[in-house]
């Protein structure tokens, strides 16, 4: 249990960190703008630490990888809760991004050395659904920690020192993680995981003879962009317009998790009914025909209601289209395919944060609300358009390994 034991400590950092720490922002008197950037920088790290994560990773193995990340994040976040200088705010965001991204390169390759093949696939599961789980509890510990003062009979702080001291909890959490991390015995007995080879010379020319990658691609595009772009502002959306406290929005992002948790859960048998191309239609579409009733609601209960739907929509769509394109390539293909798609929504979702953080502060949010909505559209009759079934079956029989 001791590597699961370190992801519940990073899980519950990660999740109070994702809770106020836009919070915090706003009360030192950022905009959206100031607060996409820093989203992007961090999404921006992870992206260019994706490929060269995988050589270091076979070059100084797992173990000494994930410390290495534990430490930079851990500090990253510390540094981040420490300074309100805006270029300082972006370069130690990228470094924590770069960390992040580290981790979750690491993850797959770890437990799958550290498991054993019968019980594999629940470990996986194991894992993901801790992660949630793990974001409950930080979203209540955040949401609820104003009125553990009270019930201990000690003067209640300030909001903006209460979430300052709620990330410094959360970056020494992260650190602590280190000395689980040194309990662990790395498993040597598998080969490395190779890289995906992205760097030959015929890459595009193969790339460009598959028309499934292709159509992959334009899909993943407009998909990560509509997930990529309101998401990140939901708390910041529910202070300005609803004029929610921490503790309001806390409970709001625990139930999301919570939500989100039921809708994975649910999503294999939605698939049995519809098949799995109209199950992820369905909710793509779904996604993005809730989203812009938020536009209309003036009732904070009821718009957390609509928000639950949408994100718990949106959320049923991951494992299933993650399902969907592993089972459409070839074996010799799917690390290739897997880093394209990372690659892709890192990329993506920086572009859609910084877009959306200006956006917001020039057309507000009732605009944008409507202009994202008609992008997931788009995104799931895309998908629906390119991958119906009776075509997918054509890309696969005709599919060539890239190197």
């Amino acid at each position: 249990m001791a590597p699961f034991t370190r992801n519940f400590w990073l899980y519950l950092a990660a999740g109070g960190i994702f809770l106020v720490y836009n919070l915090y922002l706003l009360d030192l008197g950022f905009n959206e703008t100031v607060m996409g950037q820093i989203s992007s920088a961090m999404t921006l790290g992870s992206l260019a630490i994706t490929v060269p994560s995988g050589l270091l990773l076979n070059r100084y193995g797992l173990k000494r990888m994930l410390k290495v990340s534990v430490i930079v994040a851990g500090i990253s976040l510390l540094l981040r809760s420490s300074v309100d200088v805006v270029w300082l705010l972006v370069l130690f965001a990228f470094l924590n991004g770069a960390a992040i991204g580290i981790w979750m390169v690491s993850a797959p390759p770890f437990l799958t050395q550290n498991t054993a093949p019968e019980i594999r696939s629940r470990a996986f599961s194991l894992s993901y659904g801790m992660s949630i789980g793990m974001g409950v509890a930080a979203g209540l510990l955040a949401g609820l920690s104003r009125y553990l003062s009270s019930w201990f009979g000690t003067p209640a702080l300030p909001d903006l020192s209460l979430k300052k001291y709620w990330l410094y909890g959360s970056s020494a959490l992260v650190l602590c993680s280190f000395f689980l991390l040194l309990r662990l015995s790395e498993t040597v007995a598998d080969a490395p995981i190779a890289g995906p080879n992205l760097y030959t010379n015929n890459f595009l020319r193969q790339l460009d003879s598959r028309p499934f990658i292709l159509r992959l691609l334009t899909v993943l595009i407009f998909w990560s962009f509509f997930v990529g772009s309101f998401s990140p502002f939901f708390n910041v959306f529910f202070s300005r317009k609803y004029n929610q406290s921490l503790s309001g929005v806390g409970l709001i992002f625990s139930l999301s998790q919570f939500c989100q948790l039921l809708a994975v859960l649910s999503m294999p048998w939605l698939i049995r009914k519809l098949g799995r191309v109209h199950a992820i239609f369905s909710m793509q579409l779904a996604a993005a025909g809730v989203l812009p009733v938020l536009v209309l609601i003036g009732n904070v209960q009821l718009a957390a209601v609509i928000y639950l739907i949408y994100l718990s929509f949106q959320v049923m769509c991951e494992p299933a289209l993650e399902n969907f394109i592993m089972d459409s390539v070839t074996p010799a293909e799917r690390n290739m395919v897997s880093a394209l798609r990372y690659m892709t929504l890192f990329l993506v979702q920086a572009l859609a944060v910084w877009i959306t953080g200006y956006a917001i502060t020039q057309l507000g949010y009732s605009v944008l609300l409507v202009l994202i909505a008609i992008l997931g559209v788009s995104a799931a009759f895309t998908f629906y358009l390119f991958f119906r079934p009776g075509l997918i079956s054509s890309y696969v029989s005709t599919a060539r390994p890239i190197n």
